[in-house]
């Protein structure tokens, strides 16, 4: 039986993450074709552009964590993956933009990584969370595989509550998508959808 998340989604009291919802993520660039066929399966982005509307139209925290990592790899994290990725030249980290029907407005957080593989580490966003007064987070974004189940456990640890849009969220491949749901994220955080939690913002 489902739990109901509504008597903690008070917009003054939750923050929507937008986590690596980027071009050289997302984007028909990417190299990534597994999580972008995800992506479109789910119609991540427009459902994901909905639920912003709504955050934005009744006060919720709106952040994004950007992967921004330096193309000489200095400070990336020691995965498989960015063992094996040539090292570029020497020069600061820079973030792709974020897809357009997402971009963030100028009054938005918006903090750039460059190390780790969640939203809150080497970042301030704990300290902008709380000192909006938020207890609940919504991660979106990318991906199931790693970073929306580590941005899940380290929140858990700071002592926020998780609702998850299920629809605003994509892996590779989509199969194991839905076991992370099923398996992992049914035990951490509330199941739910855009729609629905759009419903329960408006309604407070």
């Amino acid at each position: 039986m489902p739990y109901d998340p509504s008597p903690y989604l008070a917009p003054s009291k939750c923050a929507l993450i937008l986590f690596e919802c980027q071009e050289g993520v997302i984007g028909p660039e990417t190299r990534l074709k597994g999580l972008r066929e995800d992506v479109l399966k789910r119609d991540m982005i427009g459902n994901l552009a909905g639920l912003l509307e709504t955050a934005r139209e009744t006060g919720v925290t709106v952040v994004y964590c950007n992967m921004a990592f330096r193309p000489d790899g200095l400070g990336a994290p020691n995965t498989p993956r960015s063992d094996n990725m040539p090292a570029g030249p020497p020069g600061p980290a820079t973030a792709s933009p974020v897809v357009e029907p997402l971009a963030p407005r100028p009054e938005e957080v918006v903090l750039d990584r460059i190390h780790g593989m969640s939203t809150f580490y080497g970042t301030p966003i704990d300290p902008v969370l709380r000192d909006r007064g938020v207890e609940t987070i919504i991660p979106t974004g990318v991906s199931l595989n790693i970073g929306i189940i580590a941005t899940t456990v380290e929140a858990l640890g700071r002592g926020y509550r998780i609702a998850i849009a299920r629809d605003c969220c994509a892996g590779d491949p989509s199969s194991y998508a839905d076991d992370v749901y099923r398996n992992t994220l049914n035990n951490l955080a509330y199941l739910s959808s855009a729609d629905e939690i759009a419903k329960i913002w408006r309604s407070h």
